[in-house]
């Protein structure tokens, strides 16, 4: 496979058996993709300065960029979700999070675990995002989350499990090594 022609150029990458990136993504730099997570067509994962290292089942949509710009590495949990236009230029995300349309991680920022960035909604370059924070509205506001998340992951269990199915009969898909 001609990977620099499918959008993949040098680094180490390094993606897991059950894992499904699109050849028309664009993967640049030393990058880890875990078990069960889809990177589609158009999504952008760039590790600029430092490794890129991405959990299970995580779901990253069209058009969605993940960038590091720092020499650490950006950890990515499991079970994420990163919508349309999302953008990821963060210090560190937790588990079963969702960055909605638009939504924006700058800076050094480190997103907890059970948080949702709402559409369009953007953090702080320096802020930590506690565990189950909603970010929602403009102007931007902030609350804790009262449900206990299993309504999100029941349905991204079952949204990885179409798009497992769906995604390789119409795309094609980088094989893992």
């Amino acid at each position: 496979m001609d990977t620099a022609a499918a959008g993949f150029l040098a680094g180490k990458l390094q993606i897991a058996q059950q894992a499904l990136v699109c050849k028309n993504a664009t993967v640049e730099g030393d990058i880890q993709i875990g078990n069960g997570t889809v990177v589609h067509v158009g999504a952008s994962i760039i590790a600029k300065n430092g490794p890129i290292i991405i959990g299970s089942n995580n779901i990253i949509c069209e058009r969605a960029a993940i960038i590091n710009n720092h020499k650490t590495p950006l950890v990515i949990g499991d079970d994420n979700l990163f919508e349309t236009d999302a953008l990821i230029e963060g210090c560190g995300i937790g588990h079963r999070n969702v960055v909605q349309v638009r939504g924006k991680v700058y800076g050094s920022c480190v997103v907890g675990n059970n948080c949702v960035i709402g559409a369009t909604c953007t953090t702080e370059p320096s802020s930590s995002i506690p565990d189950n924070t909603v970010l929602f509205g403009s102007p931007q506001a902030r609350r804790t989350r009262a449900d206990g998340n299993t309504d999100h992951i029941a349905m991204h269990r079952k949204h990885l499990e179409y798009i497992h199915e769906m995604l390789p009969r119409y795309n094609h898909i980088v094989e893992a090594e």
